[in-house]
């Protein structure tokens, strides 16, 4: 895919604390891709799907066996990008235990 050489506009309050103009979609796709995949709004999420690819953001994932993602944002990238779910759950196993996420997600599930 022909990615831009500037983000648009919209994206901008994702990227709050670095030089939003100086990003670029080439040199900063880990720091474009984990902010969107973590933080996106649909409008970002569309922009990032027709930008870089299913394709490519899957290989990128599964490179990174989803390090610096929450256990939401992996399952919502799991059905997005089609990633094999064992194995998306074997990430989430291996990762040290988030006392914050393990207390966000007991609390969801107490709710049911």
């Amino acid at each position: 895919m022909d990615q831009p050489k500037r983000l648009p506009e919209f994206l901008r309050p994702l990227f709050w604390d670095v030089e939003f103009r100086r990003l670029s979609p080439d040199r900063d796709r880990d720091t474009i891709f984990l902010r969107i995949m973590e933080h996106g709004d649909l409008l970002a999420v569309r922009w990032l799907i027709a930008t870089y690819g299913k394709p490519m953001l899957r290989e990128w994932l599964m490179q990174r066996e989803g390090r610096g993602l929450s256990r939401r944002a992996l399952r919502f990238w799991e059905a997005i990008l089609d990633l094999p779910h064992r194995q998306v759950s074997r990430w989430i196993r291996s990762r040290p235990v988030d006392l914050w996420d393990q207390r966000t997600h007991r609390a969801s599930t107490n709710r049911r």
